[in-house]
């Protein structure tokens, strides 16, 4: 009962901080935001299953030829960066770089976007954004050894985001975001929950 009591009393305050601490945006000019946090990675594996027997009974039902299978992983959202400005006081719009990774082994695989996108305000506290353009899939060359090349496709960036404690210029943010890549044969999928400082 006192776990209760003291969870619903944090509760509270955080969110007596959070309203002492808005204010109204000032969503003129240029804009932009910087941001980390996690994400989970829907990651392609392909197989290939033969069966090869001199008696044709002996394969029957069994699956064969290639396969592809996704697993999740979980792992790091890097320093992502937006930068433009705002076209209206609802709508902006900016070049924006943003990605998600996991770890395997000594190496980071990242999954990265580097494209154009457009941010709506319907409200002071909440927004939404989505864009296209250029993609990355593969180890981070700082940060291990692999002799695996990189691959490259396109993506989209769609996302959706709260201001907690909002100034006149200055917002924190947290944000879900989704980026599907498509590369050749194989589609990436990564997610991210972002903690972001914003700008006006």
């Amino acid at each position: 009962m006192k776990g209760w009591l003291l969870g619903a009393v944090l509760v509270m305050a955080c969110l007596s901080a959070v309203q002492v601490a808005h204010a109204k945006p000032h969503h003129e000019g240029f804009t932009g935001d910087l941001g980390i946090g996690a994400s989970l990675m829907l990651v392609p594996h392909h197989t290939f299953t033969d069966c090869t027997s001199s008696d044709p009974s002996f394969c029957a039902g069994v699956d064969t030829g290639p396969k592809t299978e996704h697993t999740a992983e979980f792992g790091l959202a890097p320093l992502s960066l937006s930068l433009g400005g705002y076209i209206t006081p609802q709508f902006a719009l900016l070049a924006r770089l943003a990605g998600t990774s996991y770890f395997k082994g000594d190496n980071q695989i990242g999954h990265n976007f580097y494209g154009v996108i457009g941010e709506w305000w319907p409200a002071d506290r909440f927004y939404l954004s989505g864009g296209v353009g250029f993609a990355i899939y593969g180890p981070n060359p700082f940060l291990g050894s692999s002799s695996r090349d990189p691959k490259y496709g396109w993506a989209l960036d769609v996302r959706a985001g709260v201001a907690l404690a909002q100034g006149t210029n200055h917002d924190f943010t947290l944000s879900l975001e989704a980026i599907p890549g498509f590369y050749e044969d194989d589609v990436v999928t990564g997610f991210g929950l972002v903690g972001a400082w914003k700008w006006y």
